[in-house]
């Protein structure tokens, strides 16, 4: 069942992770409203902007993977790992934690899921 819609799941999955590309080009706001980070810090800025295209990379891998079975695999993998990785540090990190990083938090997980099964389907 989950195989006939592989393709979409990647598609959905992929464009709602390259949303964060807009952090590259607005690093303030996404640290202020996801995370409730005001700060002027330049290098921090720096890792937001550099965090937010490598984001956007995962999932423009993840569309490109769906129109490529050859290369699925691989960039699942990774995409799963970007995923929970992100939703670790958002549980159980030593930070104040905000309504909107939970659900983006609760968000990759629901995703990092739905990419095993079509990894295993």
């Amino acid at each position: 069942m989950i195989a006939s819609h592989s393709v979409a799941i990647l598609v959905a999955t992929g464009l709602y992770t390259a949303v964060a590309l807009l952090q590259l080009f607005v690093p303030r706001t996404s640290l202020s409203l996801i995370f409730g980070v005001q700060t002027d810090d330049r290098f921090t800025l720096l890792i937001a902007r550099h965090w937010g295209l490598l984001a956007a990379l995962v999932g423009s891998l993840l569309v490109y993977a769906a129109f490529h079975p050859e290369v699925r695999a691989p960039v699942v993998v990774v995409a799963i790992v970007e995923k929970l990785t992100l939703a670790g540090l958002a549980f159980f990190g030593s930070w104040r934690r905000t309504p909107a990083a939970t659900r983006t938090a609760v968000v990759d997980v629901a995703i990092a899921v739905l990419l095993l099964l079509v990894l295993a389907a």
